[in-house]
């Protein structure tokens, strides 16, 4: 040992320290190779028990710990564990569930998930004996969840048909086919259809009319011909919301009907003639587009003579006891010998009409029940949650916006399958809407509803909002207006407010710092 201590001193591969303990050698950096195992004996004579921690004690602050944790370890000592579940699972007495459940649902490595996937998770690590019960109560009534997840679940409301007419044109259905190309002036089209016969008139328009200007259209092409209805059923266009049109239909005895806000499926009779119509005018105008109104009567005449699907008859026959000859040797068989056996074939065609009808009628219900359900029964003052598919909401994305927004309470309801709702003043849309646009809001003592909003404060003697953060600018007039978002409220009450209204700079500084400079107004 000693000869290799003097040959490595002569080769510079170790070097004597000058440590102030005692002599001795240490290895040169650049010679320092891997240890052998005789260099690695070591005395432990004097080796402590106690691992060393990197951190000294004196900048140990405490050891992590979870808030749910000190809550089960609290109400495990008045509801101990009974010692039945799984042995590596830890028990949550009833007193703790609530918050064991909202601290696996919502926390960030779990981002609310479904009610089985909460379960699943809660399973890994807890037990008690209503685990899945409560989860999925406590999911149905996470606001949450509640708002941003789609409705997977068959459509509420079952179908509910409208009465079926007991002679033609006294129940007539109307609405306009838009987005064709100019013909001779005309852009638009007036659809009337008879619901008993399925008779319909097609007028050719050069734009929208008003209210005025459809009532004086009824009186020249339907009225005129096929007398006064006692029910008109309509879409809740500007038309037929109007002052004028319900003071029209009430002058005539004539009950305006109109569909449930989002719901085309109430006029469903004339929409579906639109589809026809728009088909028919592309296979006949498909070589000169723009010759469509000469070629209208013919289509009107094609749809009244050809055989219903909900009759079994052509809607001339229907409606007029006789169907018109395709040639004119057949006239003959139409003349009948007097006025009293042409009534009663018409009664006949009728109550004919009349039963395929309710077998129409019976057969639809049956096929669309299939892929709905029962609404729930609504009352007034009820909390729902409005689907926010058709709502104009302002947001940044709407891809990221709210499925669902509310709650708003129930203000009445609408026969069986519509309920009125108390909406902002924000949203300008129509209050009434169909069931299977809403959804009740649900309630549980395992999650507790979400906080108020927090109320107004005066300032200066009026009252201001907080505003969480504003979203756009606009120019109105000589000044801009700013869309803001508010503190506490959803994105249906984001509203426009002008400059003078916003209290706080620090919100404008905000807002022009995060747009960029070709934005910038």
């Amino acid at each position: 040992m000693e000869k290799y201590i003097k040959d490595s001193l002569a080769a510079g591969i170790i070097r004597p320290s000058s440590s102030p303990v005692g002599a001795g050698f240490f290895f040169v950096g650049s010679r320092n190779v891997k240890p052998d195992a005789l260099s690695r004996q070591f005395d432990t004579a004097g080796e402590s028990s106690a691992v060393p921690t990197i951190l000294p004690a004196s900048v140990k602050v405490g050891s992590l710990t979870w808030e749910v944790e000190e809550d089960i370890r609290r109400a495990l000592e008045t509801e101990p564990d009974p010692g039945t579940g799984p042995p590596d699972r830890r028990f949550v007495p009833k007193a703790a569930r609530s918050k064991v459940i909202d601290w696996v649902h919502k926390g960030r490595f779990s981002c609310h998930p479904g009610g089985a996937r909460t379960s699943a998770l809660i399973k890994r690590y807890f037990w008690w004996g209503s685990i899945d019960k409560d989860v999925k109560e406590y999911v149905a009534a996470c606001c949450v969840c509640a708002r941003g997840k789609s409705n997977t679940q068959r459509p509420a409301g079952l179908l509910q048909p409208l009465s079926i007419p007991r002679r033609p044109w006294s129940h007539i259905s109307l609405d306009f086919v838009t987005g064709l190309p100019v013909s001779s002036g005309k852009t638009a089209i007036l659809t009337v259809v008879d619901r008993f016969s399925k008779a319909a008139h097609f007028v050719a328009l050069e734009r929208l009319p008003t209210s005025t200007e459809t009532a004086n259209l009824l009186v020249d092409h339907v009225f005129r011909l096929h007398g006064i209805p006692s029910e008109v059923v309509s879409d809740r266009g500007p038309q037929f919301t109007s002052q004028v049109w319900r003071a029209f239909c009430t002058s005539l005895g004539a009950k305006p009907c109109l569909s449930s806000g989002h719901h085309p499926q109430t006029n469903g009779q004339t929409e579906r003639l639109n589809q026809e119509l728009e088909a028919t005018l592309r296979c006949v105008a498909a070589s000169n587009p723009a010759s469509w109104s000469s070629l209208l009567p013919w289509a009107e005449y094609a749809h009244n003579s050809l055989t219903s699907s909900a009759t079994g008859l052509s809607p001339f026959e229907a409606s007029l006891g006789y169907q018109p000859p395709l040639f004119p040797e057949r006239e003959t068989d139409l003349e009948v010998p007097s006025v009293q056996h042409h009534l009663q074939r018409c009664r006949r065609v009728w109550s004919r009409t009349r039963r395929a009808l309710g077998l129409s009628v019976a057969r639809q219900r049956r096929y669309a029940d299939r892929r709905r359900k029962a609404a729930p029964a609504y009352a007034r003052g009820q909390k729902v949650w409005l689907s926010a598919r058709d709502i104009p909401l302002r947001t940044d994305s709407r891809k990221l916006a709210p499925r669902f927004i509310g709650p708003f309470e129930v203000e009445r309801v609408v026969g069986r399958s519509a309920v009125r709702l108390k909406l902002p003043s924000s949203l300008r849309v129509h209050p009434t809407f169909h069931v299977s646009q809403v959804k009740p809001v649900v309630v549980s003592p395992l999650c507790p509803p979400p906080a108020a909003p927090p109320p107004a404060r005066l300032i200066g003697g009026h009252p201001a909002f907080t505003v969480r953060r504003i979203l756009d600018v606009r120019r109105r007039g000589r000044g801009r207006q700013f869309l803001v978002d508010w503190e506490g409220y959803g994105p249906e009450e984001r509203s426009w407010v002008p400059r003078s209204r916003i209290l706080d700079p620090a919100l404008l500084s905000a807002f022009y710092r995060g747009r960029s400079p070709r934005g910038d107004p």
